[in-house]
């Protein structure tokens, strides 16, 4: 489902960013999006949802968890290939394509959010979309005993998202404030459900389609 009619807002950042492979849309799964509207509209007044990155191509993943790798390495030469996993996987999930365990947004259920204001300005969340910092944990200021302003209204605006979308059925991934799933692994590990709803999936062409319409053709031929 390509988004977006109000009350949702879109800004597709990869393909803003010159990110290679990224596409200028925001696309989810039917649930995803029908779920994505109900969360919009409990908003309080004046407030709108941002949808930043949706679906996901495997080349846009690799490449995000490539980048990030290299940061890392460049400014922790030492680091042991184990750690250097650990800590782009933190921030970023392995390039993965497999039935069994796909990136989650390459399922169309994993996306990526943030609150605007009625201006259509982001609401200050304490890190930028995908700042691959410790403050980017979406609990990164409910522990501490004394914040600034900024900080506080940060963990404010955080709760308000976090509680309007798992309210309508998502969970987040705790390392990063923005990301939510619905129906991919991630979901069914932290809401405890025993499988995935979603597996890997592909941007509907009109060459697949025809594919798919020839095949079904021929099939049907060949079961007279």
């Amino acid at each position: 489902m390509s988004l977006a009619p109000a009350p949702l807002k879109v800004y597709p950042a990869y393909a803003r960013m010159g990110i290679p492979g990224a596409i200028n849309e925001c696309h989810l799964r039917e649930g995803v999006y029908r779920r994505l509207l109900a969360v919009a509209r409990a908003l309080p007044a004046g407030l709108t949802l941002l949808v930043l990155d949706g679906w996901r191509p495997w080349r846009v993943q690799e490449y995000l968890f490539e980048a990030l790798s290299e940061a890392i390495r460049e400014i922790h030469p030492a680091i042991s290939d184990a750690e250097l996993l650990e800590h782009t996987r933190e921030f970023v999930a392995l390039p993965s394509q497999s039935a069994d365990a796909p990136s989650p947004h390459l399922t169309g259920g994993a996306v990526d959010v943030t609150l605007c204001d009625a201006d259509g300005l982001p609401l200050p969340m304490g890190t930028l979309f995908d700042a691959a910092l410790p403050t980017s944990h979406t609990a990164a200021f409910e522990h501490r005993t004394e914040l600034n302003d900024d900080e506080r209204a940060a963990r404010d605006n955080r709760r308000l998202l976090y509680h309007a979308m798992t309210a309508q059925g998502f969970t987040n991934l705790p390392s990063e404030w923005w990301h939510f799933d619905f129906g991919d692994q991630l979901w069914a590990h932290y809401s405890g459900q025993g499988q995935a709803l979603y597996g890997p999936a592909e941007l509907d062409s009109i060459e697949s389609r025809w594919r798919r319409q020839l095949q079904q053709q021929a099939q049907d031929r060949d079961g007279r």
